[in-house]
């Protein structure tokens, strides 16, 4: 722990936040003095949802896997200033990704996405629950028997993301601890941690935050909103480059969040539409309906909604 420069102070305080140069540090040193290459991927078969607080019951108490895994989404600064979880929605499969750190380390990207695969089997109580395909950004390694072994799925290396794909009906799957009550508690414990926590000042938030502002009525663009954040064009697109994002990603999942928060308080489809940015409702349906599967009109009955 001294030679990753880790404080045994810090590791008793339940509100430390570790800088992620130190938890590179830490995979570093761990792999050095094991001798296993694949140290995430082995933590992260052992790992229990006490591991993540407060966070890792949110999801467990998650009325389906689809549930649990969009809380983690929306509430990942619970866990980790930077590192976020997007969940792309398609016509028959969902794209898990992990975004927002910088160079994500191989121990790190397995030990994440080896984490949520295994809290899906034990949640769901489907231990053969596989998915489709796992994506990671580092180079293949000598050795993939132990990822084969634990993912039993196609395995992608090189690629520019750390991910893993599912089933679309994965997401129905209901998690065998489902409690209402508890979760609701818990998730409260969850909302008071983040809003006490200091904002951070990262360009991809900035950006968003501007996005947000520039979005009614109007089309966003990357010379608009670097001109508010200083930063020209180019300068703009190789910071978000640099986070492990791009305006383009932001701008999507920007509006998909907003789109289902309209939805799911009255606002109409139209009004929605505009709100969006978009010059025609029927660009947003084809939109919502690429992100969700459902039309806008399918999704507010879902919820109750006419």
């Amino acid at each position: 722990m001294k030679r990753a420069g880790l404080d045994r102070a810090v590791l008793d305080d339940p509100d430390a936040r570790l800088p992620h140069p130190v938890v590179r540090a830490f995979w570093r040193e761990a792999i050095r003095e094991t001798g296993d290459e694949a140290i995430g991927l082995h933590v992260a078969e052992r790992v229990r949802p006490a591991v993540f607080d407060a966070l890792g019951y949110v999801f467990r108490f998650s009325r389906t896997l689809g549930d649990g895994l969009g809380r983690l989404a929306r509430y990942h600064r619970f866990l980790d200033d930077m590192l976020m979880l997007a969940i792309e929605t398609g016509r028959d499969h969902v794209r898990v990704r992990l975004e927002g750190v910088d160079r994500m380390t191989r121990p790190t990207a397995e030990f994440l996405l080896g984490s949520l695969v295994r809290a899906a089997r034990m949640e769901t109580g489907r231990s053969q629950l596989d998915p489709v395909v796992v994506e990671f950004a580092f180079a293949k390694p000598r050795n993939t028997a132990d990822h084969r072994r634990f993912f039993r799925s196609p395995l992608r290396f090189g690629l520019r993301r750390n991910g893993l794909v599912l089933t679309r009906d994965a997401l129905e799957l209901p998690l065998r601890r489902a409690e209402p009550e508890l979760r609701e508690v818990l998730e409260r414990r969850v909302r008071d941690v983040i809003a006490r926590l200091p904002p951070v000042d990262s360009v991809a938030r900035r950006t968003r935050f501007r996005l947000g502002q520039q979005l009614e009525g109007g089309r966003p663009t990357a010379a608009s909103v670097g001109r508010q954040l200083g930063l020209s064009e180019r300068s703009l697109h190789r910071r978000l480059r640099g986070e492990g994002t791009t305006l383009r990603r932001l701008l999507l999942g920007l509006r998909r969040e907003l789109a289902e928060r309209y939805l799911r308080e009255g606002v109409s489809i139209n009004e929605t539409a505009f709100l969006l940015g978009y010059s025609e409702a029927s660009a947003f349906h084809r939109a919502f309906r690429r992100w969700t599967g459902l039309t806008p009109a399918a999704y507010r009955r879902r919820h109750g909604l006419h």
